[in-house]
């Protein structure tokens, strides 16, 4: 049983684990189990594969535990440990007291040996301080949830695993390296995204707002029939689309399925005259506009196009077709300015790497059934990144024999492997994420020769004409609907926002003047003013934090200074001298208050245009009512 101080502490801190291992206790089992030492310590043995293998010394623990202890040198470099395997702790006690300021966390891949830990081993005579997280099993993905946590809270993490686990874990623990290299990768891409980004989110949910307002939500404001129970066809810029070119016009002429064209492949359906039911687009770049200059320049008017609200502002300029539009979860704006006149809440859909994830997700909302995705290479085909048709100054099409990278390469839909790269995996890892969530919804994968996308069936697009698409479904003029928001609400926010905006121009002016006392008193060490001011200055910046105007506008687009600012906030909290805390918080505040102030002169202009159009736009509805 496990012993009584251990259930007080797990039911404290660790209670999602404490239930995990509750219904092993009253199990009998010889797995596991513990024996005394020569030296009248305790040992425990597991059996794996039919033989008995110790997880600790049968003769002197302690001792083999300081011993691998002293192996690890270097541990100061390193923010976090993470244990792989616990056995009776032997190893993590003489860490926890050896190294009393870093943080460790521990995976037990087996929760028989957990419960076996837990009877015999009492935590109250533990350092307990730094323990961060204790997790088990070995489902991959609650592994890699634990791993994400665990990199929030530092970067450097070292692996100590249990000897015999090497032996005995080998899976366990390649996956937690690769899980840890993969994680941290993501999370640089991600900075990288932000850092690139942050402010062209805000530029372009302001300049597209008006238009938000104009068009119709795809989500709401078009009747939930049109899809509902009908399929859709993603057609993505593969260079697989190029084979598919006739099945589509078919499909398109007999109206057997509604057609999405995601990113580019609006243009190599122009060029062979087949024009998708609605062409779909959120890329926040500028560059996105070279995207639709084709159906611009031809003056095309009767393709709709379906923009996410943070999309490249310059997209939306001149479109010569209807337009509707969904909210992206990049948007901070347009969620807090919207509310349906029924009152119901807006639905979002979340950002991704690649407009084909973010149309699924679309399509998964509408209820569209069977999803079938055309084009979705997400590999290399014949060292082409795109179908026919599709050609850009600011991307070749070909792939260099230099660009082919042995190492990434994936699956095919027919077992072979081909060649991929960084961002095209990323896709892949999402677009299967999201199709493992839509347990409801089939996905066909109709793409030949591309990449292998778990959830989905593989058949020809051929093939699924004869087999499935064989009755019209297409509305003409779905699109033709009105948009539906309260534009009485959306006034009454943006007054309030105007207030938040004046509230906020005064935090910062009294933020600055505290850290500007701060500082003084940290030169004339003068403790506890200091101490009074930095308590004032924490209340002070929390209501900045609260600011509605802070929240919607200005924190979006310090992403990369707000993470180095909770980095820098850590390490102040656990700086014990006072004048040394007053200079560093009067030094990373002080840089971040002046990015604010930055960043408040940069976006005032854009905001209040938006003010000027909202206005006129608000009059112009109010006239047209009048006018009925």
């Amino acid at each position: 049983m496990i012993l009584v101080d251990n259930r007080t502490y797990l039911n404290l801190h660790h209670r999602e684990l404490f239930r995990k291992l509750l219904p092993l206790e009253s199990q009998a089992s010889d797995q596991v189990t513990v024996e005394p030492t020569k030296k009248g310590s305790l040992t425990m043995k597991i059996k794996w594969n039919d033989k008995i293998r110790y997880l600790h010394s049968k003769y002197d623990p302690e001792n083999e535990a300081a011993r691998l202890i002293k192996k690890w040198t270097n541990i100061e470099q390193y923010e976090q440990v993470l244990f792989v395997g616990i056995g009776l702790g032997y190893h993590i006690k003489q860490f926890a007291n050896q190294y009393p300021s870093t943080k460790f966390s521990i995976y037990e891949p087996n929760p028989e040996v957990l419960v076996q830990f837990f009877t015999h081993v009492n935590l109250k005579d533990w350092a307990l301080t730094n323990l961060r997280s204790i997790f088990t099993g070995t489902d991959q993905q609650e592994i890699t949830v634990e791993i994400q946590n665990l990199l929030n809270q530092g970067k450097n993490i070292l692996v100590i695993p249990l000897p015999t686990y090497e032996t005995i874990y080998t899976n366990e623990l390649t996956f937690i390296m690769k899980a840890l290299k993969e994680q941290i990768q993501h999370e640089k891409s991600n900075l990288a995204t932000d850092a690139a980004f942050q402010k062209r989110w805000t530029i372009n949910a302001i300049k597209n707002f008006p238009y938000v307002m104009k068009t119709p939500n795809i989500l709401h404001d078009v009747n939930s029939s049109v899809f509902k129970g009908k399929p859709a066809i993603i057609v993505s810029a593969g260079p697989s689309l190029s084979e598919e070119f006739e099945n589509l016009r078919y499909i398109k002429e007999h109206g057997l399925a509604y057609i999405f064209s995601v990113g580019s492949a609006i243009n190599a359906l122009i060029n062979q005259g087949i024009y998708p039911d609605a062409a779909c687009t959120y890329d926040p770049s500028h560059l996105n506009q070279k995207v639709f200059q084709k159906v611009k320049e031809l003056n095309i008017s009767s393709i709709p196009l379906i923009f996410g609200s943070s999309v490249g502002f310059e997209t939306l300029k001149d479109y010569p077709g209807p337009m509707l539009h969904m909210l992206t979860s990049q948007d901070t704006i347009s969620p807090e300015l919207v509310r349906t006149i029924d009152n119901e809440g807006v639905k979002t859909v979340l950002d991704a790497p690649s407009i084909a994830v973010i149309t699924f997700q679309l399509l998964h909302l509408l209820e569209c059934q069977p999803i079938i995705l055309v084009g979705q290479n997400l590999s290399f085909k014949d060292r082409s990144r795109y179908a026919e048709g599709i050609e850009y100054d600011h991307v070749t099409n070909r792939i260099s024999e230099n660009e082919l990278n042995e190492d990434m390469m994936v699956e095919d839909v027919y077992g072979n492997m081909v060649y991929t790269d960084e961002a095209f995996k990323s896709m892949k890892n999402q677009l299967e994420m999201y199709i493992k969530n839509a347990k409801d919804t089939e996905v066909i994968n109709t793409t030949n020769c591309g990449a292998k996308i778990q959830g989905t069936t593989f058949i020809r697009l051929s093939e699924l004409i004869t087999k499935k698409l064989n009755k019209p479904v297409v509305l003409d003029s779905w699109y033709q609907v009105h948009n539906q928001y309260d534009i009485k609400y959306c006034d009454a926010q943006l007054q309030k926002m105007n207030i938040s905006l004046k509230e906020f121009d005064k935090l910062i002016s009294s933020l600055e003047d505290m850290l500007t006392k701060i500082q003084q008193f940290s030169n004339r060490y003068h403790a506890e003013q200091m101490e009074k001011q930095l308590s004032k200055f924490d209340k002070r910046f929390e209501q900045l934090r609260r600011n509605k105007f802070y929240q919607m506008f200005i924190s979006p687009m310090l992403r990369v200074q707000l993470k180095k600012l909770t980095q820098k906030a850590n390490e102040i909290r656990q700086e014990n001298n006072s004048n040394l805390k007053g200079q560093m918080v009067a030094k990373e505040f002080g840089d971040f208050i002046k990015e604010c102030q930055l960043h408040l002169d940069f976006i005032r202009p854009y905001y209040q245009e938006l003010l000027e159009e909202m206005d006129e736009l608000s009059n112009s509805i109010k006239q047209s009512k009048n006018l009925r």
